[in-house]
């Protein structure tokens, strides 16, 4: 389950909605006891697990959408890779949210993805693989509701390498998440742009990949508008950005402005 240079495979999921005020993401913030990015805001997700693979090679029952060898050729790795992927970003969203990005043989979604509770926890527990839940409820995962965003490879401030690939996702009707999970301290919508001037402020910590993918969609007003910018043109580039792109004069302000954080002391990564 290792990717790029040996790096731990992983999967997090820029979950979007309308607000008020415009286009919104859902973030929470880790709490300090996490081994890595602790204290640090975060989209939903974690590394990818044994279970996350198809029980057989190519094995696409409860698959929906394009296919996981048309995923694979965008992500750069094989089928099964980008099943693992695909279901591991699927399963990290529904633990940490309780949002359920699943169809049924319809292809529809869950109006209500609470009467899942009981097993979203015994997935959180690892007593159920995201396979359990799938076939106990005949739903299936659909590639066409989680599309690839970006691919980052760096390391954690422990020193724990990730090649971690982010899908973007916009909030299912009649589903909205929550902030039920041991590892957050807080959850909420913010709008993209606020986020980045909490973390100029200090008030918010960022990993370098999110800060930089806050900084990309912020460029949006709308979920929608995103989304067609992503999913256009072919999709987005998978191409991975190297040692957290410290060299990109995109993501310049990150490596050079050292916000005071809430608690007094210079951020360090």
């Amino acid at each position: 389950m290792t990717g790029s240079g040996g790096a731990r495979l992983a999967s997090t999921v820029i979950l979007t909605r309308d607000g008020v005020g415009g286009l919104e993401v859902w973030v929470f913030e880790r709490v300090m006891t996490m081994p890595n990015y602790p204290g640090m805001t975060v989209f939903p997700g974690g590394g990818v697990d044994s279970r996350d693979f198809p029980a057989r090679a190519g094995a696409d029952e409860l698959w929906h959408g394009r296919s996981a060898e048309s995923l694979g050729a965008q992500l750069q790795v094989g089928a099964d890779t980008a099943h693992a992927l695909l279901f591991a970003a699927v399963r990290e969203l529904f633990e940490e949210t309780g949002t359920l990005l699943a169809v049924d043989k319809h292809g529809e979604l869950p109006e209500d993805a609470r009467p899942f509770h009981g097993q979203r926890m015994e997935l959180e527990s690892h007593a159920l693989s995201l396979t359990d839940v799938l076939r106990s409820n005949n739903l299936r995962v659909s590639a066409d509701l989680v599309v690839p965003y970006a691919r980052w490879v760096g390391r954690s401030e422990r020193g724990t390498a990730f090649d971690t690939f982010t899908w973007l996702a916009q909030l299912p009707e009649g589903q909205e998440p929550d902030g039920a999970t041991e590892e957050a301290d807080d959850a909420n919508w913010f709008p993209p742009a606020l986020l980045l001037d909490g973390w100029r402020a200090g008030l918010v910590r960022f990993a370098p990949s999110t800060w930089a993918q806050l900084l990309d969609i912020s460029e949006y007003d709308t979920s929608g508008s995103l989304w067609e910018a992503t999913v256009g043109g072919g999709g987005a580039d998978m191409s991975p950005v190297m040692d957290d792109a410290a060299d990109d004069p995109r993501y310049a302000e990150f490596f050079t402005l050292r916000p005071e954080d809430r608690i007094g002391r210079p951020f360090e990564l």
